[in-house]
């Protein structure tokens, strides 16, 4: 991970305040923090403001491996399927496993503190309020609105550019400086966290767009399919508001401190949302075979996945399975779970505070490859984007996705 700031004062050394404070995690414990030399000439400009709250949590790197949408999923290599191979389960809350940052499971040579063997044991439920989720997702995004908070946290005196894992695209972060008026207005830690919620929630969106234009994680394995699943969106949400309200100097004071705290957080929030018995779970999936999925697809198939949550407003509502659906016995098991009329969870992911808009303290710089850059609109557009070409990208999207998939491939009924 790269990073730049502006070149206005330097920290000659560790002894002044100024370039004291939490450093990076280790061992479940902060360290002093160093002068960092960004390039050469360059150094961080620590002494023009207050000194970091938090750790400066390492960027992300990798990825967890989680779920198509569906159940028993077969797949196939070239045209033959594979006899063996099934993908795909329902879970229930206990089924999870402890949360772990950056990672969902852990590699035999991970001496940290809080390495799991056993690992994270994502999967997709259904709940009665937020509708199927993929825990994987929700774990995803609190992992970066905690990283992105640690950098803004940082750099909001002085700002930053700090490059990022690509996703189908070179990624970078740019942070402004942001007013001090601002920050004594609403407080640092909100100030700090609703700007991290924001960029984790446009990452959300590229994340989806560079799926849907065939980025993959694995080249033998498109994910086509993937690109605006009907759980991933609503997943993103819980996993970016885990943290709201939260004191980010105490949830992010070490590495071992956050994932406890995140276990915890998740617990909370699926408990808002009443996720169903796992068995349940099994017939709410299988009702919307035909019309959400189709069980007769192969992975990778894009047709598999047969609707797509195109919504990427900040207000964002959850699909529910529609009575229409579901057989008379489901319909008596989720009112027995969830009442007679269970209302869909509305989240909120935060777009300004007062009249600033977040987006102008930080925003991401986006330059496709790939697949992606291949794409007529990025021809349009140009090589660099940001989220604020995000409407005219997904008004693209959603031509290709009523192309491949049906007029109504948009909607949940």
């Amino acid at each position: 991970m790269k990073i730049r700031t502006p070149l206005i004062s330097l920290c000659l050394t560790l002894t002044l305040a100024g370039c004291m404070g939490p450093g990076k995690w280790h061992d479940g414990k902060t360290v002093p923090r160093p002068v960092e030399w960004a390039t050469a000439g360059e150094a961080p400009d620590v002494a023009a403001g207050p000194p970091a709250q938090t750790p400066d949590i390492p960027g992300r790197e990798k990825f967890r491996f989680c779920c198509a949408f569906g159940t028993d999923l077969r797949a196939r290599f070239g045209q033959m399927t594979i006899p063996w191979l099934k993908v795909g389960r329902m879970l229930d809350p206990e089924d999870l496993g402890p949360h772990r940052y950056d990672g969902a499971t852990a590699a035999v040579d991970d001496e940290r503190e809080n390495a799991f063997p056993w690992g994270e044991a994502n999967g997709l439920m259904y709940t009665c309020r937020a509708g199927f989720l993929d825990t994987a997702h929700i774990r995803e995004q609190v992992d970066w609105v905690a990283f992105f908070a640690s950098q803004v946290d940082r750099y909001l005196a002085t700002g930053a550019e700090i490059e990022l894992t690509p996703e189908g695209a070179d990624r970078r972060l740019i942070i402004r400086p942001i007013p001090p008026e601002v920050i004594e207005l609403y407080g640092r830690d909100e100030v700090v966290l609703a700007t991290a919620q924001w960029l984790a929630y446009q990452g959300s969106v590229w994340h989806e767009i560079a799926q849907w234009y065939g980025w993959s994680l694995v080249n033998l394995f498109p994910e086509y399919l993937s690109g605006f699943s009907p759980e991933d969106p609503i997943s993103n949400a819980i996993g970016i508001s885990l943290l709201s309200g939260s004191k980010i100097e105490e949830i992010l004071a070490s590495e071992k401190v956050y994932n406890r705290e995140v276990d915890q957080l998740i617990q909370i929030a699926l408990k808002t949302v009443h996720p169903v018995p796992s068995q349940i779970a099994e017939q709410a999936v299988q009702a919307v075979d035909q019309v959400w999925w189709d069980s007769q697809a192969r992975l990778p198939d894009n047709s598999l996945v047969r609707r797509r949550y195109l919504d990427t407003n900040t207000t964002l509502e959850a699909w529910l399975v529609p009575d229409r659906l579901a057989s008379p016995s489901l319909r008596a098991e989720l009112a027995q779970e969830c009442g007679s009329d269970p209302q869909p969870m509305v989240y909120r992911i935060p777009e300004e505070l007062g009249g600033y808009p977040l987006s102008s303290f930080a925003t991401l710089e986006i330059t496709p490859h790939g697949f992606p850059a291949e794409q007529p609109i990025f021809q349009v557009l140009g090589p660099t984007v940001t989220p604020e070409d995000f409407p005219r990208i997904m008004d693209d999207v959603r031509q290709q996705t009523q192309a491949a998939l049906g007029a109504r491939a948009h909607l949940p009924d």
